[in-house]
This record gives C-alpha cells, structure tokens and sequence, in this order.
C-alpha cells in the first residue's frame, strides 16, 4: 500500500505536475504484473485524480481522498458521501476563503478542502495560514449542529476534512478484504500517513518516507529515492525466490 506525494514523488507548486521519481514508474508496473501482490494506493487526492500521474494503463486500485473513495481496476467507483452538516460547513469555510481572496488555494475533494500554500511568499504563507485557522473556527461556532470536521496541517498547506473517514478507513477495508494470513507494508511520508500506521499496528510493516526523521508510529524509515526503489527491489526480488521455491517444490512433489 503506498501514499504518493511526498512518497512516490516528490512534491510541486503545481500538483498536477509532482512526477514520480526516476525509475519508480518501472517499478511499480512490476509489482502490478505481479500475481501474488495486490498493489493499492492510498491518497489524500481525488481517486480519479492519481490515474493521470501514474503510468498509463497500470489500472491500480486506488484508495483516494484520504479513504473516503474508492476506484477498482475494473473502474468501479465508490465512495462514502460526506454528512450535510459537513457539505454545509465546508461549503462556507471555502466560500470566506475565496472572498478574502484565496480562490486558487482551495483545492475541493469529497468531504474536504485542502488549501494549499506551497509556493506562496513566507509572509503570504503565515497570513494564509492564520485566516484559514480563524475561518475554521467561525465555521464550527457558527453551525447550529454539531459538525465533525478536523483541521490536519500537511507538507504545504492544511486540510480540513470530515473526521469519520481516514486512510486508516481504507486500511482496515483492504485488511478485512484479505483471507488469511498475508504479508502487509504500507509506505507514506506525512501526518495523514500515521492514521494509516495506527491502523497497521500488528498487522504490517509500516514505512516512513521522507527525506529527514519525525516522530511517527512507523517501524522504519527510508529516504526517497534510493532507498524506496532499494525496498521496492527487494519486495519484487522476495517474490521471485518465493515463486522459484514454489516450483522446485512441485516439481520436486
């Protein structure tokens, strides 16, 4: 299970233009020819939104929206619509927002905005920042029910997002959708991640992936590039013994 920005890619002022890094494409069309692994990425971005930064034709599962989306290989989508408290509540958070002039900040996904201040001027960063903190808080004292919604800083910029889905969400999903007992890793690098590493605990080997250490619940941590595609490497290469292994059995049988 891997995250992709800041995981698989490293980030980009322009999201739409964070490419993976060199060679990681290969790598994972591999794993996806691969019987015995199920590839599944799971992301904060819209789920039909990853496929146009992927390789083409890989037909991935994909987890998107941070659990709140799911698109199968077979193009199947769906999804788990947010309350009309929280539509309501995010649709005038994001309406102040672009009255005061942060129209092209707000980046809309089911069930939350994320305002993105990559590539703003330092100053212009902290402003933003601040607005958006004071907005928030106006939206959840102003709403006549109670609103379940959470503010969630990451790399760039903050989201606030329902807080009855996660990433952890689609792991337990991906989880209970296995028999039996399976070899699990999920790799991520922000603080949406540790939700899906809190998921994780006991059941996989959870990754950190980031050029520098942070506290997390994760098990290791690995910089990008050359260490993911090292780990990548020995995922396919493990494979290949076990499936070489298996065949000397039978033949052997």
């Amino acid at each position: 299970m891997l995250d992709y920005d800041g995981t698989l890619a490293p980030f980009a002022d322009d999201r739409m233009q964070a490419a993976l890094y060199p060679c990681v494409a290969e790598r994972l069309v591999e794993l996806r020819q691969l019987a015995e692994t199920r590839l599944v990425f799971v992301s904060g971005r819209p789920a039909r939104e990853l496929p146009l930064l992927l390789p083409a034709n890989l037909d991935a599962e994909i987890w998107g929206s941070h659990g709140r989306e799911q698109l199968l290989p077979n193009g199947v989508y769906k999804f788990l619509p947010p309350t009309v408290e929280q539509t309501q509540a995010l649709v005038s958070f994001e309406r102040m927002l672009s009255e005061a002039g942060y129209e092209t900040a707000i980046e809309k996904k089911l069930g939350s905005l994320a305002i993105h201040s990559r590539g703003l001027a330092e100053s212009r960063a902290r402003e933003l920042k601040t607005l958006a903190e004071g907005l928030f808080a106006k939206v959840v004292s102003d709403s006549q029910s109670p609103v379940s919604l959470e503010w969630l800083p990451f790399d760039g910029g903050v989201e606030v997002r329902g807080s009855d889905c996660s990433k952890a969400t689609a792991i337990k999903q991906i989880l209970d959708d296995e028999s039996g007992e399976v070899v699990v890793a999920y790799l991520g690098d922000d603080e949406t991640d540790e939700d899906a590493f809190r998921a994780l605990a006991g059941r996989g080997l959870r990754v950190l992936v980031r050029g520098e250490p942070r506290v997390t619940l994760a098990d290791l941590w690995i910089r990008p590039p050359a260490e993911l595609l090292a780990f990548l490497d020995r995922w396919l290469a493990t494979i290949s013994i076990h499936r070489n292994n298996a065949k000397r059995e039978e033949s052997n049988s």
